[in-house]
């Protein structure tokens, strides 16, 4: 069984104090949180590689741990700060975590961030070929472009951007007409994301999500 982990919501900084922001509340983090939220923020793990991360923080930051790493998680997963989920195979757990996420879009990376970030990776030392390569991968393809414009208009989930990619409904202009254009008959946001699970697009979309969530383009709520 592989189980998948991935972060909600947005790391926002006030009065010098780290809070996380999702599904419009604000919640504050424990030490332990912060580090293992951070841990897992723009990174999709297992929870081993998630343990071996969070240990190696604590361990460099020289960070009493008065909490388990077991019992940090737990409570991020109650506080819907950290999702989960799993199956047999890689991918379907991928699917399974995607699905039922809502995907909100930050704002691409625009050529003067992109001239800043090179400068300053070039002044600390980062090899060219290596800065070359992190800046292609804020690159986004068409599909990629695509989702955020459309998630920067109405908030949808991975399952129903899918949906709208298969039955090529990116002009839709309100979240009222998500559910009579994009649903079939007896579907609710429970159960169409067992229906896109054999979709004609749900491949690609999945990877552009994926893909945009690596890229540090979008969080999930």
């Amino acid at each position: 069984m592989v189980e998948y982990f991935v972060t909600k919501g947005k790391l926002v900084v006030r009065n010098s104090e780290p809070l996380i922001v999702a599904d419009g509340e604000t919640k504050a983090l424990t030490k332990a949180e912060f580090i293992l939220w951070t841990s897992l923020h723009w990174n999709i793990l297992n929870k081993a590689s998630l343990e071996e991360e969070f240990n190696r923080r604590i361990k460099k930051y020289g960070l009493y741990r008065d909490v388990s790493f077991e019992q940090t998680l737990n409570r991020l997963k109650t506080r819907d700060l950290v999702a989960s989920k799993s199956d047999y195979l890689a991918v379907d757990a991928l699917y399974n975590l995607v699905k039922e996420l809502y995907v909100v879009p930050l704002g691409t990376v625009n050529v003067f961030k992109k001239a800043m970030m090179l400068g300053v990776m070039l002044i600390n030392g980062v090899p060219f070929d290596k800065c070359r390569e992190t800046m292609d991968g804020f690159n986004l393809n068409c599909l990629e472009k695509q989702i955020v414009v459309f998630s920067k208009r109405l908030k949808v989930s991975g399952a129903e951007l899918i949906r709208i990619s298969d039955k090529d409904l990116w002009e839709i202009k309100s979240e009222d007409d998500i559910v009579p254009l994009a649903y079939e008959e007896h579907e609710d946001l429970d159960s169409i994301g067992n229906f896109t699970r054999f979709s004609k697009d749900k491949n690609k979309v999945l990877e552009a999500i994926v893909n945009l969530y690596l890229k540090k383009q979008i969080v999930f709520e």
